[in-house]
């Protein structure tokens, strides 16, 4: 398929802007204490929004920092390139919705279960996108700066554990649905401590648009994506 006009430092910033607007949204739903209430008493009664915000957030900012290093990696956008963009920032803008419910139920509420799994399979489609970016620019490399194709033959392996593991988290949901949001708590905390960078962990050189070593900038830390 043949590129678009479309660059993807214009693809990027649109998308900077729909996720910082979505996980901006994910704190209008946790409720302050009021003023004939006790504080701490009143916000623990809040902590399934608490910890619903906190996982939510910290998942969309490990999808953007995962979308910024994908996308210092492509050369090209072509049309299917940008429909799986489109379908990311989708379920992105969607999460403040599963992030509200899972805050209303989980604690005493009619449908815990249903909560936790509708939270966990948004959760799975959030970031199973990017393993159909890496997928995608495999097959193309004609997309893809010089030297990304074996970039992207790894990252597209390691992409699945995101998927997997929120999949699995939300087959537990069933069972408890308090124990699949602790385990997606858990994924969270190993994405954002346990591993190197995307653009490190692919092992290749991550360049910016003019044809520089961006790896100080974006490469660097040790964050990873979901």
């Amino acid at each position: 398929m043949n590129p678009t006009t479309i660059t993807p430092a214009r693809l990027s910033a649109l998308s900077d802007g729909i996720i910082a607007i979505a996980a901006t949204l994910l704190v209008l739903d946790i409720r302050a204490p009021i003023a004939a209430a006790a504080v701490w008493p009143a916000l623990g009664h809040e902590w399934p929004s608490l910890v619903g915000y906190v996982v939510s957030f910290l998942i969309i900012g490990i999808a953007w920092i995962h979308h910024h290093n994908l996308f210092h990696q492509v050369r090209a956008v072509d049309r299917t390139l940008l429909l799986l963009n489109l379908g990311m920032l989708l379920t992105i803008g969607f999460l403040p919705v599963p992030t509200a419910t899972i805050g209303e139920h989980l604690a005493g509420g009619h449908d815990a279960t249903g909560a936790a799994v509708f939270y966990g399979a948004a959760l799975t489609l959030t970031s199973v996108w990017f393993t159909l970016f890496w997928q995608h620019l495999y097959r193309h490399p004609e997309l893809l700066q010089p030297g990304g194709v074996e970039a992207a033959r790894r990252a597209r392996r390691t992409s699945l554990i995101g998927p997997v593991g929120y999949l699995a988290a939300t087959a537990l949901a069933l069972a408890t649905p308090i124990g699949s949001v602790l385990v997606e708590a858990g994924l969270v905390v190993w994405f954002v401590v346990g591993r190197a960078a995307p653009a490190g962990r692919t092992g290749a050189p991550v360049t910016n648009e003019a044809g520089g070593d961006a790896a100080g900038s974006a490469g660097s830390g040790t964050t990873s994506g979901s």
